[in-house]
């Protein structure tokens, strides 16, 4: 018997072109197209591997003369995407190449959206509608080349930085920005396992949290499923064995699965996880894994049923703990107990965090859009109760 149909309409989008499989990245100079000239966005440390060196002088050799934009912070900030929008404009560049992690890819995507489009970086809302571009402005091509598999940044434009003078994170996006996404696993086999185990913990979240969102979208949930299932399968062989081909390739492709559906939304865990993050400047993966099996714990009940759906899915044991919810908290607590990845927040926070800035964060948390879809809203006080169990 079929239940009464929704009422409400909902409005589904897939993104973007997407290239996937190993050399990839050698397709750079099709992808851009005759006369290009790239402005190449990165980190410190990535533009030191020897691959970085080696992208450039092929674009190089190939007749696309690069510019490298290499000052991007782990966090990316406002003042970085200010920087890296003055580089393009200065060399004359036509589009965007963004690679590494989720850092690099999110500054290149916002350099793409004010280098010529004559908007500011704050107009440029994930959250509220596309502003109308300025008679003679230009959303620049930006193609996203990921080195970890977790944050799926480069499956849209959106976007988050940090506000340094609010220190809050924030997240850009424009609609019509045009990405490319290049997924090459050759670039994410020199990923060291503790890098690997925090962006794969993050397309994990992801996908979890995507999967909870109270929202009618079942091509969405279908995705996330899948993308949990090979992220089960493959994360810890990546972890393990770095040179593992299938596994680095699987968890860039779940890591991109995971990313398209959290158009749904995210929740708690991002809601926290975010302005620590704009504080403190830690690594938002590991944040979110160690975040994630305290917020599980607090939402309860209300994500059981959705929870025996994944344990089912992943064919999880629910024998010794008898539910779904509890199968996937010891999932979860397993891969960061294999992954050395600590349980308390106490072990990568300063000391110094007292009562005062706990309040301040939860705060900071309530207020953030990203958490706005959780599986049930929370406010300040329900973020702070989180806080205080991870700590």
């Amino acid at each position: 018997r079929f239940r009464a149909l929704r009422c409400a309409v909902t409005e589904w989008s897939f993104p973007v072109r997407t290239l996937v499989g190993r050399h990839a990245s050698r397709q750079l100079g099709a992808v851009l197209g005759p006369g290009a000239r790239p402005l190449v966005v990165t980190d410190p440390g990535l533009a030191r591997q020897p691959f970085f060196k080696g992208i450039l002088q092929d674009l190089d050799a190939a007749g696309l003369p690069p510019t490298a934009f290499t000052e991007v912070h782990p966090n990316p900030r406002d003042t970085d995407v200010a920087a890296g929008a003055a580089a393009f404009r200065e060399a004359g560049a036509t589009g965007v190449i963004c690679i590494g992690g989720g850092s690099a890819l999110d500054a290149g995507k916002c350099i793409a959206m004010v280098a010529e489009s004559g908007l500011q970086l704050a107009e440029c809302d994930y959250f509220a509608a596309s502003p109308p571009l300025p008679e003679g402005g230009r959303l620049v091509p930006c193609v996203t080349v990921p080195t970890t598999a977790g944050t799926g940044a480069e499956m849209d434009s959106g976007s988050m930085y940090t506000d340094t003078q609010a220190q809050v994170k924030r997240c850009a996006g424009h609609t019509e920005l045009p990405v490319t996404a290049v997924l090459d696993p050759e670039l994410t086999v020199g990923l060291p396992p503790q890098l690997t185990a925090w962006t794969g913990m993050d397309a994990l979240v992801h996908a979890l949290e995507a999967y909870f969102v109270p929202a009618y979208h079942p091509m969405a949930d279908g995705i996330a499923l899948e993308a949990l299932r090979r992220i089960n399968r493959h994360l810890l062989a990546a972890y393990t064995d770095g040179t593992d081909r299938v596994a680095r390739q699987e968890m860039l492709v779940a890591s991109a699965m995971a990313a398209v559906s959290f158009q749904k939304g995210l929740g708690g865990v991002h809601g926290l996880s975010e302005p620590i993050g704009a504080v403190f400047d830690v690594h938002h993966g590991l944040t979110n894994a160690i975040l994630l099996p305290h917020m599980l714990r607090d939402l309860g009940g209300v994500i059981e049923d959705k929870c025996s759906d994944i344990a089912h899915a992943l064919r999880l044991p629910q024998v010794s703990c008898g539910s779904g919810l509890g199968a996937v908290i010891s999932w979860v607590e397993e891969l960061n107990r294999r992954m050395e990845i600590p349980a308390s927040l106490g072990d990568i926070l300063p000391c110094t965090t007292d009562e005062q800035k706990m309040l301040e964060l939860a705060q900071k948390a309530a207020d953030n859009p990203t958490g706005f879809t959780n599986a049930v809203r929370f406010n300040s006080e329900d973020y702070a109760r989180v806080l205080r169990a991870a700590l």
